[in-house]
């Protein structure tokens, strides 16, 4: 069964990699380039805190998810799993920009990405849409490129998702704006 699972994904990875331009492989490189090592997150969720110091907490735990997440999938995850990433794996795999040396299961761009977005997005909750999709854009980018199957892109966003509400104490945004643990009608 795990055969056949990791059969299709290098299938499906094959599959999402056909169509290749100019333009989307810059976009794409430049999604990737800017999710490196949570980066993005960090800026934003620094400018949030610049803007409103009462963030302050919240940047903390941002600055903590990107961490834990980057030693839990490379210094755990990855060497247990030891998955090679497709261009060692498979002849003929394009590559977009540079090769990654560490193992491919899981991502840690996504696992960073959803982390990040999770913990951004209680700090500006309108933007939550906008941060959901740059998450997904870094994380499919990684697909894209060359240096990803889309299994290591979903564990790692399962991965960043579980960081990002363990690091957050489990608190979710509510919908009206309001952050969590916030008393009154909003948050009540």
């Amino acid at each position: 069964m795990l055969t056949s699972l990791l059969a299709a994904d290098a299938a499906f990875r094959a599959w999402l990699t056909t169509v290749h331009t100019p333009w989307l492989d810059a976009i794409m490189l430049a999604a990737s380039l800017v999710g490196q090592s949570g980066f993005v997150w960090v800026v934003i969720g620094a400018g949030a805190t610049l803007a409103r110091p009462s963030l302050a907490a919240k940047l903390w735990q941002l600055a903590i998810a990107v961490l834990v997440c980057y030693i839990a999938v490379d210094h755990v995850i990855k060497p247990l799993v030891g998955r090679a990433r497709p261009f060692h794996a498979m002849v003929g795999v394009r590559v977009v920009g540079y090769h990654p040396v560490t193992y491919s299961f899981p991502s840690g761009h996504a696992a960073s990405a959803f982390a990040g977005a999770y913990i951004v997005a209680c700090m500006l909750p309108r933007a939550r849409g906008w941060l959901w999709a740059l998450a997904a854009l870094i994380a499919v980018s990684r697909v894209y490129i060359g240096v990803h199957y889309p299994l290591d892109v979903a564990a790692g966003a399962l991965v960043g998702l579980g960081v990002g509400v363990l690091v957050s104490g489990g608190r979710a945004c509510y919908s009206q704006g309001s952050l969590a643990g916030r008393t009154g009608p909003q948050g009540a």
